[in-house]
């Protein structure tokens, strides 16, 4: 674990690094085009362009370089070090090549950014969310993990204090310490999902934000009969927005419960619960039990899509899979549970694995790899 975020740390820096040399040769394109540089070999012109397209390049190798950093760095962390390094060589590459002076302002930036992410890592701070999800999907129990080596913390009043910083649409409800190698995603035993409907004869207003309305009337007897079909350990590849990348992933899940519930005269709630669910799963099943609610396919085309798996891409190679995935609005994660023994700080909840000073592991954790991006 130490060794994968070395290497992203080195990515961040290079990234910054390669920022500043893009800065460089757009600096040095923009000077080819004066008359100091008209006796060129290959002339101001194609000077010019060799300059800004080497710039591009780069520019595309460094925006490469940190995404991958970000996939193991907090973001905070990336961006500082990024940044750090940027500065740096930018002032370097100025003295060097433009004789540019470098002024104390410089210097003092270079301090600051460093002070700062000295801290950042002193401090050990990291964030981490049970699951991903879509742009417009909601989360009632979404569970945030960070570390930190301060004793100063005490989880019974720093909710308050969060909900003072965070905006009106997120809130700290709870705060606990954990077992020293929980992961907050890993961890998860099971997580439920709700999806909201509105199947009135006219959207209400004042549910448009988190419900979805369906245009048709729905056969809810229908689809009950396709959620049956969906449960149970299967093949999810058909019902998900795999690429490539995740397509190496097991696409086996197991759904232990997809209930429809009728929460009054015009609201339906799907309810969802499973131990891990694949890109957009929930919101393909939606779609294809809304599909079948409405008459557009059939029962036998559910059971097909099961049998399928990932025999083929998912779309059966890109073809109409005779629905629409559910809107993201309707959607909401409504509870994410762990074992009983995340809540001991004083107990390992994988005692066989090899951990840091601090307790967390530092290998591979059985199971990573099925992380949701819901």
């Amino acid at each position: 674990m130490r060794s994968v975020h070395a290497s992203s740390a080195v990515c961040c820096a290079v990234a910054g690094l390669l920022g500043a040399a893009a800065a460089a040769f757009g600096k040095f394109g923009f000077a080819a085009c004066s008359s100091h540089f008209t006796g060129a070999l290959l002339g101001a012109k194609a000077c010019h362009v060799a300059a800004y397209c080497t710039m591009a390049v780069v520019n595309a190798a460094m925006t490469a370089l940190f995404v991958r950093s970000l996939r193991r760095l907090p973001s905070l962390q990336a961006t500082v070090l990024s940044t750090a390094a940027n500065m740096a060589a930018t002032g370097l590459l100025g003295h060097l090549l433009f004789a540019e002076a470098i002024s104390r302002q410089w210097a003092a930036g270079i301090a600051l950014v460093s002070a700062g992410l000295l801290l950042i890592c002193m401090r050990c701070l990291g964030v981490c969310a049970a699951g991903r999800t879509d742009a417009g999907v909601h989360a009632r129990g979404q569970v945030v993990q960070f570390f930190t080596n301060s004793s100063s913390i005490d989880p019974g009043k720093f909710p308050y204090k969060l909900n003072s910083l965070l905006p009106g649409d997120i809130r700290v409800f709870w705060m606990r310490q954990t077992a020293p190698d929980f992961n907050v995603t890993v961890s998860a035993l099971r997580k439920t999902y709700h999806y909201h409907l509105d199947t009135g004869a006219a959207a209400d207003p004042l549910c448009s934000r988190y419900c979805h309305h369906p245009r048709r009337p729905l056969d809810l007897e229908a689809m009950r009969a396709g959620a049956a079909l969906l449960v149970g350990r299967h093949d999810f590849t058909q019902f998900s927005n795999n690429s490539p990348e995740r397509l190496r992933r097991n696409p086996v899940k197991t759904l232990e419960r997809l209930d429809l519930v009728e929460d009054g005269p015009a609201a339906v709630r799907l309810e969802v619960t499973g131990s891990g669910f694949l890109y957009k799963q929930v919101r393909h099943m939606t779609g294809a039990l809304l599909a079948l609610g409405e008459g557009r396919i059939a029962l036998q085309d559910i059971a097909s899509r099961l049998e399928v798996g990932n025999t083929q891409p998912p779309g059966a190679g890109g073809f109409w899979r005779g629905y629409n995935v559910a809107p993201a609005k309707g959607l909401q994660l409504f509870e994410v549970q762990y074992p009983p023994a995340v809540d001991d700080p004083s107990a390992l909840l994988y005692p066989d694995l090899p951990h840091d000073e601090f307790g967390r592991v530092t290998g591979y954790i059985p199971g990573a790899s099925s992380i949701d991006e819901d």
